[in-house]
């Protein structure tokens, strides 16, 4: 057992070897850190900013707790002091740090000497708000990497590349009608990584070239928040700033982790509990394994939080049963890959397109995306065929070859007025079907005006213009942006396009029609052909309600990617019930407002080729209505 010992004003004491890290005690700071078996352990402590230590204090073998060496030291303050550690000759920092000095610079190189970069004793503020709980159905999702999405100049934000920057551009956010960001890795990680080194052995070789922008490697101080993505020079409180700025105006904050495969999940579970309980974090998305999702997702004090995975059993895992709150989230890996397949119109993508357009499990929440970071931008997958990586260093071997992408007749940058049109309709295509889709749909940030990474589709590397948000591309494409805007306040103002369960497809209430139901050149069918490319979609309304109990609109989808126009049936509504046309994807503004609704009043439409219409099933106006004998 460690014997109290006098450094002058400072008294060294035994420690308590359960809390990890560097925690407040009454008197000063307790500090228990993991030595590996045989290795001589010493802690440092320094005055802040100082790169000499002030104090080393032996951490011998025989006074383990286990693995555990442990100590308390009294008289130290907060914001006065720093402190690593030495195991054997290595300098290393503590995997439990919650903040960190000497990395305020993203991307430059390691510091060599000893002491340049050094933990923090922990100080967090007081958070002003709590997590929001928002169900997944009710979510719509924007993944964004803090730093590319506002450090571009384009961005007119003081604060660019920074929390603060993403505190800035809330306003946009909740004009576009975003309830929920998540972060691409905004922990310490670090960009320039040893293979062999755990992260906390410090400073790890410079063995690769390339900055690690996304964040993605193994090796990070996850408890930490990222002091180069801090304006200031307290990342801790800056990043408590952001998420209570998100918070104060309905904006849920979520996290991505990327940990090394076998992580122990005791470990993984202190991060995110350290994140919910300091910072009121509102989910995670854990990248790469989904073995913890079950152990995870009955977590006690994560019950209530998103946690989202790629890939796992929610049957086997809730055995059926709906939980009372659905925490588990799937990255829906599939969404992007079947209906992108549907969008460019390949042969026998039509089943599918139609499992994803409806799949909302009992057990836990999909997430939906047509792009993420991993892969072409939403523009680029209508503008290039092939990736376009050669800046990455990698002679274009990087990067997934098979990307489902349609370049709509020219690859890359064009100035013919056709292929440019089209593109901008199969954008509008792929948006709306987004957001027609019964899951949580995640928008990548940039996406929703046209961001383009000029066919790069492994950026990881390019922190720079290529890797960066350019916020011009709003400028050049205004109807695109605004119709995404259109788009995800439609979704809003229909809970029938966002219900609380997946559609059954049959008339379970006798409403005289399916919750969902499918549509040809018949008005009913039960058959869909293997080369078929169009599909009209109806929801009966009566089996959706807002949270007022008002029964939604019947909504009637015609979905025709094919590169012919095709005339399908319309089924029959109610008495005193219309259609009228509300969107078209070939048009301009794509939604009519309601002054400029038409009455359907022909048993079938024409639907024009590559695009959707949207009809609406209400009573009738009393107005003189213009009747439309076909479309």
């Amino acid at each position: 057992m460690i014997q109290t010992k006098n450094r002058g004003k400072y008294r060294i004491l035994p420690g308590n070897p359960e809390k990890m890290g560097a925690s407040a005690t009454k008197d000063g700071y307790n500090f228990a850190v993991e030595v590996s078996d045989g290795k001589k352990a010493e802690l440092l402590l320094y005055r802040k900013g100082h790169q000499k230590p002030f104090l080393t204090v032996p951490l011998p073998e025989e006074e383990r707790t286990g693995v555990i060496s442990s100590v308390e030291i009294t008289g130290l303050t907060v914001g006065k002091f720093s402190y690593a550690y030495r195991m054997d000759e290595a300098f290393c920092l503590d995997p439990y740090a919650g903040a960190v000095e000497g990395r305020e610079t993203f991307g430059a190189p390691m510091e060599k000497e000893e002491g340049a970069c050094c933990c923090l004793l922990p100080e967090y503020p007081v958070m002003r708000t709590t997590s929001l709980h928002r169900p997944y159905e009710e979510t719509i999702l924007y993944k964004l990497h803090v730093r590319g999405f506002t450090k571009d100049g384009s961005s007119r934000v003081k604060n660019k590349g920074t929390f603060r920057g993403v505190i800035e551009k809330i306003p946009y956010l909740k004009e576009l009608g975003i309830n929920a960001v998540e972060l691409m890795p905004s922990y310490e990680f670090f960009e320039w990584t040893s293979l062999t080194e755990p992260a906390y052995v410090y400073p790890a070789p410079a063995e690769e070239k390339r900055v690690n922008y996304w964040g993605y490697g193994t090796k990070a101080l996850y408890f930490a928040p990222k002091a180069s993505y801090a304006a200031s020079s307290d990342a801790v409180a800056e990043f408590a700033e952001m998420v209570d700025a998100l918070h104060e105006n309905g904006i849920e904050c979520l996290m991505e982790f990327c940990f090394a495969p076998g992580t122990p999940s005791g470990f993984v579970l202190q991060v995110l509990h350290h994140w919910q309980l300091r910072y009121q974090i509102d989910g995670f998305h854990l990248v790469g394994d989904a073995s913890l999702a079950e152990e995870a997702s009955k977590d006690a004090l994560l019950r209530k939080t998103k946690l989202i995975f790629l890939g796992f059993d929610g049957a086997r895992i809730y055995q059926g049963k709906r939980p009372w709150f659905r925490n588990l989230g799937e990255h829906n890996q599939g969404y992007q890959y079947h209906i992108r397949r549907f969008l460019k119109g390949d042969e026998g993508s039509l089943s599918d397109f139609t499992y994803y357009l409806r799949r909302s499990p009992e057990t836990h929440g999909v997430i939906n995306y047509l792009a993420d970071h991993d892969g072409f931008t939403l523009y680029d997958s209508v503008s290039y065929e092939q990736k376009h990586n050669l800046d990455n260093g990698e002679d274009n071997m990087d990067g997934s070859n098979e990307n489902l992408t349609w370049n709509c007749g020219a690859e890359g940058v064009t100035r013919k007025p056709a292929v440019r049109a089209l593109r901008l309709r199969q954008l509008k295509n792929a948006v709306l079907m987004l957001m027609t889709s019964q899951g949580t749909p995640l928008i990548y940030g940039g996406d929703e005006f046209g961001n383009s990474q000029k066919g790069n589709n492994n950026a990881w590397c390019q922190d720079n213009k290529t890797g960066w948000i350019d916020w011009k591309a709003a400028a050049r494409n205004p109807e695109f942006a605004a119709f995404v805007k259109a788009a995800i306040a439609f979704r809003k103002a229909h809970p029938a396009l966002h219900g609380e369960r997946e559609p059954r497809l049959i008339d379970y209430k006798s409403y005289g029609c399916p919750d969902m139901s499918f549509h040809s050149q018949r008005a009913w069918f039960s058959q869909m052909e293997n080369t078929c490319r169009f599909i009209g979609v109806m929801y009966c309304g009566s089996y959706f309600q807002d949270k007022d109990g008002n029964k939604d609109d019947d909504l009637y989808i015609a979905y025709n990617m094919h590169w012919n126009p095709h005339e399908l049936a319309l089924p029959s509504l109610p008495e005193q019930k219309v259609w009228y046309l509300t969107a078209d994807t070939n048009t301009p503004e794509v939604f009519l407002t309601e002054e400029n609704q038409k009455k359907v009043s022909a048993k079938t439409v024409i639907v024009p080729p590559r695009s959707i219409i949207i009809l609406t099933g209400k009573q009738e106006k009393r107005q003189n209505d213009e009747s439309m004998a076909a479309l």
